[in-house]
């Protein structure tokens, strides 16, 4: 495998059918529009790289994450082009030794985006927001490893496995474990494992045919009112969390993703929802290791069955638009396939915010369902719901996961926060599934000690409040406060009266990652708690 970061030709145009003019250079991975001459520009990024290849063959391309609509040109011809902003992009091509051109087009367009609209409470960041490899396809090589844990009691495990190979040569942490015929599926027991949980996060090898794969062992069970993990009831506590910073936007370094989530580790949560698009492998990797639960999900937020915000640039019909459903349908398989491994994902999510209280979308919820539980068994699915008192589509998932922002978006102040969600737990929530608030927050300026609304002070009274509610009430399995850290969104949009600055400012720290009041709050509860 050749690593491809570092500066590539770069040029900028407005339209997508415009042609580039090489003028500049630009480093991957990265951000276009984040500074200088381009921010905050619409339009698209061409990359360009001329690369050496050693001998004839097939060699496959992949982008790891990059913007909304991302091209790629094989000396000069279109390979693929891809709506599936954040998730990788993987294109296969034939090459003889020499000289190979890569043109890489992505942008940071919304309006015609097949899932994205400029009404999302997050800014669409244009360029290529992870790493660029090649690596030459050989015919019987391992494309890929899927590891379904089975027993946490006895290390049992489901291995799925794509190749075209003959027979398959499998070993477990180095040590080889035996040869046979290829089968696609087969199931055994790893020997001498280590169960993985936040507390012991233990990670396994397989290695087949010399490919590798890092799993852990562990099992979920969400048949009752609690979420049992390894056979014990857990509490999801944590955070909300965008891939965004002023300086790098999408493109954060692998050490900024690192730091925040050990910083969220040290101060006592335990879990964190990937809103509101794929997640980087590395955040994955970091998770397993430190001992952090996910929720991923693929892209979308707000959609609506009829239009409700922007400026009548939402389709009539959009959750009923076949090219959104579709797609959204084919990115959460993509989503579903490349996380499977990774025993920190916990919840399988989709449709944030979705119009849940429409017949034609409860019909969309249910096949979401069914796709989750037909790709992946061994988790939960749900969706993060804000139409509760209306909802019809919280009875096909798995959790009910609310998102409620009493004290906030009303007229009432914080003495209105735990009523609320005890009114929810009444006349909404079943009592035989787990339930769990999947978004609740309040905004706070930094430095802001006022004590009124949009300060330090307000934020951490109310955020107090819910962690405390959480923590005690039995009926409560989880909690996702809004959010880790300001992130980006859209100035000059609906949203920008209650967006200062251009930020969501519900961080529990600001865009820099200075710790508001809140932070402090919460990580001395947690502490106490975790004694």
């Amino acid at each position: 495998m050749t690593n491809l970061d570092g500066v590539w030709d770069f040029a900028f145009t407005a339209a997508r059918d415009d042609v580039p003019c090489y003028n500049s250079a630009m480093s991957v991975p990265g951000c276009f529009d984040v500074a200088g001459m381009y921010y905050s520009k619409r339009g698209c990024g061409w990359y360009k790289k001329n690369i050496t290849v050693a001998e004839n063959g097939v060699y496959r391309l992949r982008i790891a994450s990059s913007g909304m609509r991302t091209a790629v040109f094989i000396n000069g011809e279109m390979k693929k082009d891809s709506p599936f902003a954040w998730s990788p992009t993987e294109v296969e091509f034939p090459a003889e030794k020499g000289t190979v051109e890569i043109v890489i087009r992505t942008d940071n367009f919304s309006e015609d985006h097949p899932l994205f609209r400029d009404f999302y409470d997050f800014y669409p960041f244009g360029g290529i927001f992870d790493h660029v490899t090649l690596t030459k396809v050989e015919v019987d090589e391992i494309r890929s490893i899927q590891v379904f844990p089975l027993s946490h009691e006895t290390g049992e495990v489901e291995i799925h496995v794509e190749t075209a190979a003959a027979t398959l040569q499998i070993a477990f942490d180095g040590v080889e474990y035996k040869t046979m015929p290829t089968e696609k599926v087969f199931r055994c027991n790893v020997p001498n494992f280590k169960v993985w949980s936040p507390d012991t996060p233990n990670l396994h090898t397989v290695t087949i045919n010399g490919k590798d794969a890092v799993f852990g062992i562990r099992t979920l069970d969400w048949s009752g009112p609690d979420l049992l993990l390894n056979g014990e009831k857990i509490k999801l506590i944590g955070v909300n969390r965008h891939e965004s910073h002023p300086e790098f936007g999408s493109a954060t370094p692998e050490s900024l993703i690192a730091t925040d989530l050990i910083m969220l580790k040290e101060a006592g949560h335990n879990f964190v929802r990937g809103s509101h698009y794929p997640q980087r492998e590395f955040l994955f990797d970091m998770c397993d290791r430190l001992g952090l639960m996910v929720w991923e999900e693929p892209l979308a937020w707000g959609n609506c069955h009829k239009p409700q915000w922007g400026n009548g640039k939402v389709p009539d019909d959009f959750l009923e638009n076949s090219v959104f459903v579709e797609t959204l349908a084919e990115q959460l398989e993509i989503t579903i396939r490349n996380s499977i491994n990774h025993p920190s994902l916990i919840i399988h999510g989709f449709l944030n915010e979705c119009s849940s209280e429409h017949p034609e979308v409860r019909d969309v919820i249910k096949r979401y369902v069914d796709i989750c539980h037909r790709m992946d068994p061994t988790r939960p699915a749900t969706f993060a719901c804000n139409r509760v008192a209306k909802d019809l589509g919280m009875e096909f998932c798995d959790i009910q996961a609310i998102n409620i922002y009493p004290g906030w978006y009303s007229d009432e102040g914080l003495e209105n926060v735990i009523p609320t969600i005890d009114k929810y737990l009444k006349e909404n929530i079943s009592d035989k599934k787990p339930f769990m608030i999947s978004e609740i927050g309040a905004s706070a300026i930094y430095g802001d000690h006022s004590g009124i609304r949009w300060s330090e002070e307000y934020q951490s009274d109310l955020c107090c409040l819910v962690l405390d509610k959480v923590l005690t009430d039995p009926r409560c399995m989880g909690l996702a406060l809004w959010h880790f850290a300001n992130a980006n969104t859209y100035i000059n949009n609906v949203m920008a009266i209650s967006r200062p600055r251009g930020f969501n400012n519900k961080g529990l720290l600001d865009e820099y990652r200075r710790p508001k009041m809140v932070w402090r709050d919460l990580r001395r509860i947690l502490k106490c708690k975790n004694k």
